[in-house]
């Protein structure tokens, strides 16, 4: 009826919502990518795409013959992992997205390990303080902070977290304590922005259950984790991390949390896969495998 490639592009045009684009990443011409479609439409009877001149969506019966083809496409992708390494072995891509901190901090000996178990798996990471979006990105599976919002995917807690207000030594020796929560605002605060928003509003939540949000502001911001990271380790101020992004900097001396009796905003980290009936077996091994690393 048709082929693997038809199949392939229907996906990819699904994802990106252009078919001049998709045409591009798949070295065609836009009048290759539009006939292969329509004859993927012939073959199933069926219209997938509703065209206009500015924008290109499923139809009904598109969405639905969607999830089926990406499921045909998986397996199709195990099955050939599993021939060129052996039944049992867990082998082939896998597309791990993930924070720039965590990426860069915590998941490379992660990595290390799993790679090393199933050393037929080739791991790929995107490293994006944005939220990723699984099927345009063509991403596996993700990384996450925060209570998941698609009820479309997959989410496991992998464990729980909070923020934490933390300065380097050298920072807090140079300028005045940290008492309680309103001191913040006498002191430079690096602040993280995405997408043109600012997140310079820190909530903190005493024991006894009172919360007091602040707006603070300093001389500095990135629109990357990390940085925001590094600069506080170089003492240029006072940040409110993930506790996991700075743990190993908290454990080592680089930075000192501040304001012991008050609470950040709970972060429990996730990992996010699409749901599907079929999962790879690589997908699933590598989700076990995170799933103990930060039970522990």
């Amino acid at each position: 009826m048709f082929q693997l490639a038809d199949l392939q592009l229907f996906v990819r045009v699904a994802a990106v919502g252009s078919m001049s684009e998709v045409a591009r990443q798949m070295d065609l011409t836009p009048a290759a990518a539009s006939a292969t479609v329509k004859r993927l439409e012939a073959a199933l009877e069926s219209r997938l795409f509703e065209r206009s001149t500015r924008s290109l969506r499923l139809t009904p019966a598109g969405e639905t013959f969607l999830g089926y083809c990406e499921q045909a496409l998986s397996l199709i992708d195990e099955g050939r992992a599993r021939l060129r390494s052996g039944a049992q072995e867990v082998a082939g891509p896998l597309r791990l997205g993930a924070p720039s901190d965590l990426g860069r901090g915590v998941l490379p000996p992660v990595l290390d390990d799993f790679q090393r178990a199933h050393p037929g798996v080739q791991l790929t990471l995107h490293l994006s303080d944005s939220v990723q979006d699984l099927v345009r990105e063509d991403i596996d599976l993700v990384l996450r902070y925060g209570e998941p919002r698609d009820s479309s995917l997959v989410a496991r807690r992998l464990r729980d977290n909070d923020r934490v207000v933390c300065a380097a030594p050298s920072y807090l020796q140079a300028h005045p304590p940290i008492r309680k929560p309103v001191d913040l605002l006498r002191h430079n605060c690096i602040c993280f922005f995405l997408h043109g928003e600012m997140h310079d509003q820190w909530t903190l939540t005493s024991r006894k259950g009172e919360a007091q949000r602040l707006q603070v502001a300093g001389d500095r911001s990135a629109n990357d984790g990390a940085m925001v990271r590094q600069w506080a380790v170089a003492g240029r101020g006072v940040v409110y991390k993930s506790r996991l992004d700075v743990q190993a900097d908290l454990d080592a001396g680089r930075l000192v949390p501040v304001l012991g009796g008050w609470r950040g905003e709970p972060t429990p980290l996730y990992v996010v896969y699409p749901s599907r009936r079929f999962q790879p077996a690589r997908l699933r091994a590598l989700v076990d495998h995170l799933a103990v690393y930060f039970a522990r």
